[in-house]
């Protein structure tokens, strides 16, 4: 016997819901968005401009990510309706670099380019561990 019945996490959600989510989505992202570059850009004592200039390129960078997640590109992108912003983990490694005075700015962009290289060479095997990892231990962790 077959159930037409659809899953909580597949259902379409009336119209004043959605776009509810929508906003607080949005707003949540760009909060982390303008936050992480101005605590960055502060912590390096950079000028104002470069401020901005770190936020635009941000909101530009999450943009991008944001079609490519959405829309998936290639192999890329786990095609959800998903809004892809900034994370707070990476700020005390970036002001540690930036502020060493060996390193700066330029050295956060490298190791940045790297860490994406090495998250995407190894996304595959991640992949296979997520078995081990069911929905209640990732929302602990998350929480």
């Amino acid at each position: 016997m077959q159930s037409n019945t659809v899953h909580p996490c597949d259902e379409r959600l009336p119209a004043g819901q959605l776009l509810t989510l929508g906003i607080q989505h949005v707003l949540v992202m760009y909060a982390g968005a303008v936050a992480v570059p101005l605590i960055i850009g502060s912590a390096l004592k950079l000028p104002k401009d470069q401020i901005a200039f770190l936020i635009s390129a941000d909101l530009f960078s999450c943009g991008i990510a944001t079609l490519i997640q959405t829309l998936g590109l290639w192999i890329f992108g786990i095609r959800l309706p998903v809004i892809m912003g900034c994370t707070f983990a990476a700020v005390g490694p970036m002001v540690a670099i930036g502020t060493n005075p060996n390193l700066g700015i330029l050295d956060i962009f490298g190791s940045t380019i790297a860490a994406g290289v090495i998250g995407i060479l190894l996304a595959p095997a991640v992949g296979k561990l997520l078995r081990f990892f069911p929905p209640v231990v990732i929302g602990v962790v998350i929480s």
